[in-house]
C-alpha cells in the first residue's frame, strides 16, 4: 500500500525486514523529528518480516516511480551469519531455489521488475549462470500470471488501485507475533532529544541488572566477528540488491543511510564494513545503529534477530533521529 499509495512521498522512508520494524517506530521516529526540528517531517516504513532484499528492490522501485523520492532513505542490511545459516540449513532440504526466490516475491513485484531482476536474492540459491537466471525470471513471470489470474477470478470488480492508508493499519506487520508487532502510535518526547536518550540508557542499565538471560543469550559463539561471504552467490546477490537499492534512491535525489542489523552476539567483521563503504554510493552513509545502543545492553532481545519492544526499541528509535536531525537540518519541510 505504501509503495502504490496516491500520495507524496514521506521526508523518511524505512526499507527492510523484521529487524528494523522492530527497532525502528516511524511515528515515534516522526514525533520525535517533528519536535526537534522547523518543519513537519512525515515518516514510512516499509518493513516486512522474512522479506527478501529481490522484494525490498522492487517495493523501494516502485515507491519512487509513483510517489517521488523521500529527502532520507533508510536501508536495513542484514549481515549473513554462520548461526543463520545453520538455522536455516533445515528448512532448505528438499526445497527447489525458487522457493526462496519467490515465496514472498511474487505480489510485490511488477512483470519488468520480474524480468530484469537479477537470480540470486536468497541463500541456497544456485550460481547464477545465464541458463539459470532466465530459467528463474520464466518461472517468476509465470507465478506472477497466475497470481494476478487468481486475484481477478477472486474479486473481479475490487478496486486494486490504493487511497492513503492510515498509520495503524499499515505500521503493523500481520504475520508478527502479537507481542512483537508494535508502534508506539501517539508517543510524544516529553523532553529534548539528548534528555531522551540519557533516559532510556538509565532506564536499560538498571532493568539489566536484575534481568535473567535465556540459554542462547548465555552460550555466545565464540567467534563474534564473523567473516561476511558465508556463501559467495549469495554474497553477490545481497550486495547488487542492496547498492542497487542505494544507487536508485542516491540518483533520485534522495540521502541513503546503510543500517547494518548483525545478530545476537555478533559483531561485523571491520573488513566487511569497509568492503561495504566502498560498494555504495559516496553519499551514502552508514550507521552502526547496534554500536551505538552499547554492548551492555545485548541482553535487551526478542530472539537472537530481533530486539525487545521497549525499552531497546525507543532508544534506537530516539538514536536514529538524531542522526537524522542532523540531515534534516533546522528547515525540513
Amino acid at each position: 500500500m505504501l509503495a502504490r499509495v496516491d500520495a507524496p512521498a514521506a521526508d523518511v522512508l524505512i526499507v527492510g525486514s523484521s529487524r528494523s520494524g522492530v527497532a525502528l517506530d516511524p511515528l515515534t521516529l516522526q514525533s520525535i523529528l517533528q519536535g526537534e526540528t522547523a518543519g513537519n517531517p512525515t515518516v514510512e516504513r516499509m518493513a516486512m518480516g522474512n522479506i527478501t532484499l529481490r522484494s525490498s528492490h522492487a517495493l523501494l522501485d516502485t515507491y519512487l516511480v509513483r510517489r517521488g523520492a523521500p529527502e532520507i532513505v533508510l536501508l536495513e542490511a542484514s549481515f549473513m551469519t554462520p548461526r543463520t545459516v545453520t538455522r536455516l540449513a533445515p528448512a532448505a532440504k528438499g526445497q527447489a531455489s525458487e522457493h526462496y526466490l519467490f515465496g514472498r516475491d511474487v505480489n510485490l513485484m511488477t512483470f519488468g521488475q520480474l524480468l530484469t531482476q537479477p537470480a540470486v536474492a536468497m541463500p541456497y540459491t544456485e550460481a547464477e549462470n545465464l541458463a539459470t537466471v532466465w530459467r528463474l525470471r520464466l518461472r517468476g513471470t509465470i507465478l506472477r500470471a497466475g497470481a494476478l489470474v487468481y486475484q481477478f477470478a477472486k474479486a473481479p470488480f475490487e478496486d486494486w488501485s490504493f487511497s492513503r492508508c492510515g498509520y495503524d493499519e499499515i505500521t503493523r506487520e500481520a504475520t508478527w507475533p502479537k507481542d512483537f508487532s508494535f508502534t508506539y502510535g501517539d508517543f510524544k518526547p516529553e523532553a529534548g532529544l539528548p534528555e531522551l536518550i540519557a533516559a532510556l540508557r538509565t532506564e536499560l542499565a538498571t532493568l539489566s541488572k536484575d534481568r535473567t538471560l535465556k540459554d542462547w543469550q548465555v552460550n555466545l559463539p565464540t567467534d563474534q566477528d564473523y567473516p561476511y561471504d558465508i556463501d559467495q552467490t549469495y554474497r553477490e546477490g545481497e550486495m547488487a540488491y542492496l547498492t542497487g537499492m542505494a544507487r536508485m534512491a542516491a540518483q533520485r535525489g534522495a540521502q541513503v543511510i546503510v543500517l547494518p542489523m548483525p545478530l545476537y552476539g555478533y559483531a561485523i567483521d571491520p573488513d566487511d564494513m569497509v568492503a561495504l563503504e566502498n560498494a555504495l554510493p559516496d553519499s551514502a552513509r552508514i550507521f552502526d545503529l547496534y554500536a551505538q545502543i552499547g554492548m551492555e545492553f545485548n541482553d535487551f532481545w526478542y530472539d537472537d534477530a530481533h530486539l525487545e519492544k521497549h525499552p531497546t526499541a525507543l532508544l534506537t528509535t530516539a538514536l536514529m533521529a538524531e542522526h537524522v536531525v542532523e540531515i534534516l537540518g533546522p528547515g525540513a519541510r
